[in-house]
């Protein structure tokens, strides 16, 4: 294989996670080619280019605000003071109606770090879009039709955001190129390049429409929010790395998982091991734990609560329902409803600990103590709309839901008339508290086997 073109997105402070998808194709192996970006995808494109993963990680991992834009000295005392930021949001408002932010130390962190004379001799080559505004078009160039001495200055005209003074270049006024492409996937295309890689990081701006017939697309984009376009904080930076860095490794096969990252090693077989070591027909399971009628003839209110459990489920194991793919799909929606953290990679046993981890946390709590009068009223509703009544009374927390009465074995028919009721809302509070009662089911037969 030649090599791919990588494609890179704008959306300000987000670009951290294109140095996470560079740090996962580093670590792959995967030929670059050609880089075309826009905005913040042009500034880390030309550090690709260049070369330097360090100086690219050190840049996004210690910036600021400070480091890109020229604020008023009111703005930073109003932060350290530590009042409201509403005095800080009117300041950027008036500096942007009297001409525009000020990035003059945005450039010279670029004179800084930008090496002109190594980014023209490497192999890769480096395309940018921005757009003029003196001849109103757009301007689609790559480093070989740059002049001389000027690199810096396109790509200050690349990422000239909206809110920022228009970049001159020759009496020329210029501004973001997110205006016209912000994906330039086009631009790629100029190169004859069949195997592509485009990163998008949900920045706003127009994407143009290409014809796709003939080319190889890797598609990469942010699996959560990254932020805000002008947050610029290097801890913030560290995570979006990471994410960047997680997905792209997804993408390529090395990780599985929907929102989650799993090895996908012989332990991934665990999820049908698991369920098969339950000895039991996982459907048939399901409909014992809440409590639903397996004959022939099902009540129409049965039928919804399956599907939207058996929908929910399907959402998380890339829409299929196989039987090695309902475990790691509960384990997702669990570790999930949780607030277990998400960018780390685990094996299923591990996350499978940590959810019984969680668990016995929330249940040894003072506050699941005190919750529960509540969760016993919601026991006693008859219907579907006593039940929903007595939710909206309280502040509702669903770990107090998912950890009630997590037993396979439960009899009582009150606590599975509420399971239903939950399922019919909120299926996945029903996944994770089955999930917990099928892990601690577990925990005690490998006990009882250690014991035999």
């Amino acid at each position: 294989m030649d090599g791919f073109g990588l494609v890179l997105g704008g959306g300000g402070a987000k670009g951290a996670y294109e140095i996470g998808v560079w740090k996962a194709l580093r670590e792959l192996d995967v030929p670059i080619k050609a880089v075309t970006g826009t905005s913040v995808g042009a500034l880390n494109g030309a550090i690709i280019v260049q070369g330097d993963f360090d100086v690219a990680y050190e840049l996004w991992t210690t910036i600021s605000i400070e480091n890109v834009i020229n604020v008023e000295k009111e703005i930073v005392a109003a932060g350290e003071g530590g009042r409201k930021t509403i005095p800080i949001i009117n300041t950027i408002k008036n500096l942007i109606t009297n001409g525009g932010l000020d990035v003059s130390p945005l450039k010279e962190m670029l004179n800084k770090v930008i090496d002109e004379d190594k980014i023209r001799r490497s192999p890769i080559d480096l395309g940018i879009v921005t757009f003029s505004l003196t001849d109103f078009k757009p301007v689609e160039v790559f480093k070989d039709e740059i002049p001389e001495g000027k690199l810096v200055d396109y790509l200050l005209a690349s990422a000239c955001f909206p809110a920022f003074k228009p970049h001159e270049i020759d009496n020329k006024k210029f501004i973001d190129g997110g205006i016209y492409d912000n994906i330039p996937l086009s631009l790629m295309l100029k190169k004859d390049i069949k195997n592509i890689i485009t990163v998008d990081i949900s920045g706003v701006g127009f994407v143009k429409r290409v014809n796709k017939r003939g080319i190889n697309i890797i598609e990469i984009k942010n699996s959560e929010d990254l932020g805000g376009t002008l947050e610029f904080d290097g801890e913030r930076s560290k995570e979006n790395i990471e994410l960047g860095y997680l997905d792209t490794l997804r993408v390529f096969g090395k990780l599985k998982g929907h929102k989650y990252y799993f090895i996908p090693n012989k332990e991934f077989d665990e999820g049908k091991e698991f369920i098969k070591s339950l000895d039991i027909n996982y459907l048939k399971r399901m409909y014992a734990f809440l409590g639903l009628d397996i004959g022939v003839r099902k009540s129409a209110a049965n039928k919804i609560i399956l599907d939207k459990i058996i929908r929910t489920i399907q959402q998380y194991s890339n829409g299929k329902l196989s039987l090695e793919g309902v475990f790691p799909a509960m384990l997702e929606i669990a570790a999930e409803q949780l607030g277990i953290e998400r960018k780390r990679v685990y094996t299923l046993k591990e996350l499978s600990e940590r959810i019984l981890e969680e668990y016995n946390k929330i249940i040894e709590s003072e506050n699941y103590k005190e919750n529960m009068p509540w969760i016993n009223r919601l026991l006693l509703a008859r219907t579907q709309l006593e039940f929903d009544k007595e939710l909206l009374k309280n502040a509702f927390d669903k770990k107090y839901l998912i950890s009630y009465d997590a037993n396979i074995e439960e009899k009582d028919e009150k606590v599975k008339r509420m399971r239903r009721f939950i399922a019919m809302a909120f299926p996945k509070i029903v996944i994770s508290n089955m999930l917990i009662a099928l892990l601690l089911e577990r925990e005690n037969v490998q006990r009882e086997k250690a014991v035999d």
